[in-house]
């Protein structure tokens, strides 16, 4: 073990003796080197001497180890450590190139510098290597993102492009109308959907001073995937030139630095740069675990966004701190929303701006505040945030209503970042459901940008607002994309109910956090709160800024009033102990009320059964019986596809395509937890898809869960110790039904079966559990 008294000035003053005295040659370097002026040194030997230099006693290479524990002792502490196989013979900046040994020999690595950069094979093996670790790349993606300065006026990058965009034109006097030549940038060399980022494979003549300029003016920005530092180095080695057209090098910096930031804005993760020498990309096997290891190294070295952390189906990259402190703001209005549609007039903006003094000192990671927060021209109160932010030094996520979305002066719900350096908000969310306008109806609609996934403390995070959470493919979305956290702020009173039902699935089947802040009305009657669960279900506690007591936060009602919620990130991304799942909290006993149109269902044969009009019918995945309240599709899922959304939505899907009352039916070979509990969580999917669900194992049916009412209030049902149950299919209406909350808001020209397509399609990148493409927690989650 290295000990931790060796400090930085330690290993500079080992690094001076090696460069004087030479390296001896049993103490070479092998898999990685420490560069240092374009010279490539030994790690371990320098650990050694550095302990010599601070103790007097030279540190055995046995009592410490090479690889990632040396690494990882010299990468903190601000030194670059190269995967390199030219053992030591490196100098003055020239290239090394790694190739692996003879077949069968993993063990040799050796040295060339004849490798072309140029190689076909070598970018084709990156794509290939990128497939196997994400299950999907595509080369040559298009996003159409405008190439131009001012359509990123109103965002969080803004102020960075201006600064590039100045360097540039003040370079030689090209001035950016010159060298901005087309309207959309032109495909990234690789796109990898799943979790989503950009690769970009930067060859020397990339390396040129503008591209200098360009990173000078963003340096140290945290939002980028590659080292600033090193690309700058790079830029001052090379000094390409290109001047066919005599701006060329200006256009592709700003080409470049566009592919750098927009991502930050459309919700993706930072793009990441690999530089064509660093590897012969075309010795690595992507079918051997040591190559896809070497690979990952070298790919996500230096960068600030990943700090070390891999981003791979077997890892995320994960916040600086296993706890997040939240603060959840909790405001009076006097008006009511209607609907679900908040006003938006001046009420929209009747709550006041809370002071740093109302957070009491306390260290916060992001502040949400409810939806219809602000109004989006109140620049007063955007003032009042922006320096709320920046006293906290955390970012603030604001409902807002924006009429400035297009000509029509309707009210669009949206929620803004304020970001803790008091630069001006950006719009990170636009509302899909119960507002005077809503994002399915805008013809740019896609995933990436109506669904985008950002940061938080380190935390990758999704945002939806209000009712959206209903439409759990939205979530779902994020947490395909790696969301670790979700946020739902909602206006004013809800029926607890219904809430708690819907937020505590979407925390449970995305495994993640799921938070929801509103306003308080004052209601005496019907006292609405924030909600926060973990992701086994459990409701989070809370506490008001500046005390020490406690609470569930059910219990925390007092308007204007700031909670403290704190989020242990360890939870996050792992799989579900349906052990762990909370205990049934609300209705704990079943209905015993009389059903309307009654379904008969029990488990005859092991299997699934229905009796209809002409009798008993089974299945084992789905089946279609008549009966006297008309026709009934029961969909099979077994054991934990209940918790694929996916999976849910095909079986109201096809009941709609038959034109039959939905019932989903979850079949167990054993139940993982008191048939209480899953009914408890199981509400949250019949209120989602309007739709009656069915618990059982072999011992028979267990649970019945459905809609007591037209405002889909959720309520168990009881079962017959004989095993027979009865359900009601009159509240059995699908998903279509769900979806009207969208539909009373799309324009004429649109018809509610474009915008559910447009729903639906987020069902075509697959199941959310039991497949590798779920980003999960693993041992490197960083401390």
């Amino acid at each position: 073990m290295i000990p931790f008294d060796i400090t930085k000035g330690h290993i500079d003053q080992a690094i001076r003796r090696i460069l004087r005295d030479g390296v001896p040659r049993s103490r070479r370097a092998r898999n990685y080197c420490l560069v240092v002026n374009g010279r490539h040194l030994p790690p371990k030997y320098t650990i050694a001497l550095a302990h010599e230099v601070a103790t007097g006693q030279p540190l055995s290479s046995e009592r410490f180890g090479g690889g990632s524990e040396t690494n990882g002792f010299l990468r903190p502490r601000g030194f670059d450590v190269v995967v390199c196989g030219c053992r030591g013979n490196v100098r003055d900046g020239s290239k090394p190139a790694i190739v692996d040994g003879p077949s069968g020999n993993e063990g040799s690595i050796v040295a060339s510098t004849r490798h072309s950069e140029r190689c076909r094979e070598c970018k084709k093996r990156v794509r290939e290597l990128l497939e196997c670790i994400y299950g999907s790349c595509v080369t040559d993606h298009r996003f159409n993102w405008p190439t131009g300065l001012s359509p990123y006026r109103n965002t969080s990058i803004y102020h960075k492009l201006r600064n590039v965009a100045t360097a540039l034109q003040q370079y030689r006097g090209f001035g950016i109308g010159e060298f901005v030549r087309r309207d959309v940038l032109s495909g990234c060399d690789y796109w990898v959907p799943d979790p989503g980022f950009i690769v970009e494979f930067d060859e020397s003549q990339h390396f040129t001073i503008p591209r200098k300029l360009a990173l000078s003016a963003v340096a140290g920005d945290k939002r980028l995937g590659f080292s600033t530092e090193r690309w700058i180095t790079l830029c001052e080695h090379h000094n390409a030139r290109d001047n066919d057209p005599p701006f060329r090098d200006e256009q592709r910096a700003w080409y470049d630095v566009l592919r750098d930031l927009v991502p930050s804005v459309k919700g993706l993760r930072p793009t990441v740069r690999l530089y064509a020498s660093d590897c012969v990309w075309c010795s690595l096997d992507p079918d051997r675990t040591r190559d896809r290891d070497r690979f990952l190294e070298i790919m996500f070295r230096g960068s600030p966004a990943s700090s070390g952390t891999v981003w791979s189906n077997h890892a995320v990259a994960a916040g600086p701190r296993s706890t997040l402190s939240v603060a959840m703001v909790f405001p009076e209005v006097t008006v009511r929303s209607n609907n679900g549609v908040p006003p938006s007039g001046s009420e929209a903006q009747r709550p006041s701006v809370p002071t740093s003094a109302s957070f009491h000192g306390e260290p916060i990671d992001f502040v949400l505040f409810p939806e219809g927060y602000i109004s989006a021209t109140d620049d007063k109160r955007k003032a009042a945030l922006q320096k709320l932010a920046l006293e906290l030094d955390a970012p603030l996520l604001v409902g807002a209503v924006d009429k400035s979305l297009d000509d029509s002066d309707r009210a669009w719900q949206v929620l803004l970042r304020f970001e803790s350096d008091g630069s001006r908000p950006s719009r990170i969310y636009v509302k899909h459901s119960t507002a005077d306008a809503v994002a399915f109806e805008r013809q740019d609609w896609a995933e990436c940008d109506a669904l985008p996934t950002f940061d938080l403390s380190g935390v990758t995070a999704g945002a939806t607002i209000c009712h959206d959470h209903y439409l759990g493919l939205l979530p779902r979305s994020h947490a395909k994309r790696g969301a670790l956290l979700w946020v739902n702020p909602s206006f004013d009173n809800v029926t607890e109910r219904k809430w708690s039902s819907v937020l505590r699935l979407r925390a449970v089947e995305n495994r993640f956090f799921a938070l929801c802040t509103s306003h308080s009305n004052g209601n005496a009657r019907r006292k609405t709160h924030p909600f926060a669960f973990s992701p086994d279900g459990a409701e989070l506690s809370a506490r008001q800024a500046g005390s020490d007591i406690v609470r569930p936060i059910s219990e925390c009602s007092e308007a204007g009033s700031v909670y403290i919620v704190s989020l242990k990130m360890d939870a996050a991304g792992q799989p579900l102990d349906w052990s762990r799942l909370p205990p049934a909290k609300s209705p704990k006993q079943a209905s015993k009320g009389v059903a309307c149109n009654v379904v008969h269902v029990a488990l005859r044969g092991g299997e699934p059964s229905v009796l209809g009009c002409s009798g008993w019918k089974s299945d084992e995945r789905e089946l279609r019986v008549e009966t006297e309240h008309g026709p009934a599709y029961v969909g099979v899922l077994r054991e934990e596809r209940i918790l694929d959304a996916t999976a849910c939505f095909g079986v109201i899907d096809q009941a709609r395509k038959i034109g039959c009352a939905p019932i989903i039916w979850n079949h167990w070979k054993q139940l993982p937890a008191e048939s209480a509990k899953l009914a408890s969580l199981m509400m949250g999917r019949a209120i989602e898809c309007c739709a009656p669900i069915v618990i059982s194992d072999q011992s028979g049916v267990c649970e019945l869960i459905e809609l007591s009412n037209r405002n889909k209030i959720p309520v168990r049902r009881i079962v017959e110790p004989s095993g027979l149950a009865s359900l009601d299919i009159r509240y059995a209406w699908g998903l279509k039904s769900a979806f009207k909350m969208v539909k009373g808001k799309l324009p004429r020209n649109m018809s509610l079966n474009e915008a559910l397509s447009r729903y639906r399609s987020l069902c075509l990148r697959g199941r959310l559990q039991g497949e590798s493409k779920r980003l999960t927690k693993s041992s490197r989650y960083q401390s």
